[in-house]
């Protein structure tokens, strides 16, 4: 307050001086020297309002230094501990989609494998099902802060409009990929026609090369001195996939729909296309209407939904959740907890005794609800005794995570696989599970593991390079 007193009365000052300055009259001047006297007096005066002028310019700007510096400080220490998490998160992810290409890494199935063949932390809940909840509660941890951030740009409304689109378009990814996977793999590499495909699967495959074309248009923009080019390329590519994502919900409520009602040998309109990047949409959307809640409100949130959810799962809905992939609309619901309790834990950073013991208190009630009373854990379905077991984990994994923030290695591995998430998963999904494991699968299952060995080692360090160098240049890739 000392500083912007001082700076405030500098001011005045100089205006003052100024005005005076100013008010001289030339008339009242009787001779050359009393001239002379005036013009000295006056530059004087100039230089020293010139001086005041600096001096003040230069308390600004070392207040300002300060702030950028104490700002800088807290935001590279929360990004960093954040990317750490997440890049744990994308090596163990991208290693659980590389390793199972080559049968001479079949040793390595029980920590890569998902459900009962998978190594059991506890019953139902594999290692490898731990993998994509902790993803989910990493968003978790900067939703608040991304949405605050838009709201305080753009508004309330624009900012909702902005992160549900940024969800619907995720979920549009997702599905475009399966209509690729799904459709021209099978038709290139199987026995299929188009003709055989589903609806929706017609419609995502075509959907495929659109956005192809789309975000090839959107990448040329880049280099083109012409902004309005830029944004229509943007905006196209975005809406397109916001879209795609609206269609995946829609055929996904359908097949739930004729789940229940059409017989089993009726006919079925619905998709069952639901993988991790639609989870994650569906969990975002699913939790922005409590966003604007403060911490406590999303937690009584949690706590109802899963009270109400396990009771359901409890007594008949289970099997309907499981035979869709990840759950569906029935498994969002528990995403969007998991996701929400990303949110709280942010915000119970700065509290260790509250944040330990909430972490402890829902890792005690998941394994006796699960071990003591025998509730169903299962990722597929995303039953609430999984998605708690995985918050409880992921929570005290960000909590260790936090307490080494101040060491910075030159080479933070992990911090650099955590840059750009989105982007490496993405990457992932198409490079080793569509083409590397739909072109070359039948080739890569024989090799021996001094074969294998060298190509997963250029996998791993070329995603690493590429987020080395995203990292470098400050440059992060947001849908």
């Amino acid at each position: 307050m000392s500083e912007e007193k001082a700076m405030f009365e500098d001011t005045q000052e100089v205006d003052s001086n100024i005005t005076n300055t100013e008010t001289v009259e030339p008339s009242v001047v009787s001779s050359e020297e009393e001239t002379k006297d005036i013009a000295i007096k006056t530059t004087e005066s100039t230089n020293t309002n010139k001086k005041k002028k600096k001096r003040t310019a230069k308390r600004r700007e070392k207040n300002n230094e300060v702030k950028m510096t104490t700002t800088t400080e807290k935001k590279s220490e929360r990004i960093l501990s954040i990317d750490r998490f997440r890049g744990l998160c994308m090596f163990l992810m991208v290693c659980s989609f590389i390793f199972p290409l080559f049968s001479c890494f079949d040793f390595l199935a029980p920590i890569v494998e998902h459900g009962d063949g998978g190594f059991q932390v506890l019953p139902g809940i594999s290692f490898a099902d731990l993998f994509a909840a902790m993803f989910i509660f990493v968003i978790g941890l900067t939703i608040v802060k991304s949405f605050k951030s838009r709201e305080a740009k753009f508004g309330t409304r624009k900012a909702y409009w902005q992160l549900a689109t940024r969800f619907l378009a995720l979920i549009g990814i997702g599905i475009l990929f399966n209509g690729f996977e799904n459709g021209w793999v099978d038709i290139f590499l199987g026995d299929k026609t188009f003709a055989d495909l589903s609806i929706q699967i017609k419609i995502y495959a075509i959907g495929f090369w659109i956005a192809i074309a789309l975000l090839i248009m959107y990448v040329v923009s880049r280099f083109v001195k012409n902004d309005k080019f830029k944004v229509v390329s943007e905006n196209l590519f975005r809406y397109f996939l916001a879209v795609a994502g609206i269609l995946a919900l829609y055929f996904i409520l359908v097949a739930t729909a004729e789940k229940i009602t059409v017989p089993v040998n009726g006919n079925r309109y619905g998709g069952w296309e639901w993988d991790t990047l639609q989870n994650i949409g569906l969990a975002g959307l699913m939790a922005l209407p409590f966003i604007r809640f403060d911490k406590w409100g999303r937690l009584i949130m949690v706590g109802i939904t899963f009270t109400v959810l396990t009771i359901l799962m409890q007594n008949g809905l289970f099997p309907l959740a499981k035979s869709i992939l990840e759950g569906g609309i029935f498994g969002g619901f528990s995403w969007a907890c998991i996701l929400l309790m990303g949110s709280v834990f942010a915000e119970f950073k700065d509290d260790n005794k509250k944040y330990w013991i909430l972490s402890s208190l829902i890792l005690l009630i998941s394994v006796v609800l699960i071990v003591s009373f025998n509730f169903t854990a299962a990722k597929r379905g995303c039953t609430p005794v999984y998605a708690m077991f995985c918050i409880a984990i992921a929570s005290m994994i960000w909590g260790g995570l936090n307490t080494i923030n101040n060491w910075k290695p030159k080479f933070d591995f992990f911090a650099i696989w955590g840059s750009n998430a989105i982007l490496t998963y993405i990457s992932t999904i198409f490079v080793i599970g569509m083409l590397l494991g739909g072109l070359l699968g039948a080739q890569l299952v024989g090799l021996s593991i001094w074969a294998a060995i060298p190509i997963i080692l250029v996998f791993l360090a070329a995603f690493t390079v590429m987020n080395w160098l995203l990292r470098r240049y400050n440059k992060y890739i947001r849908i």
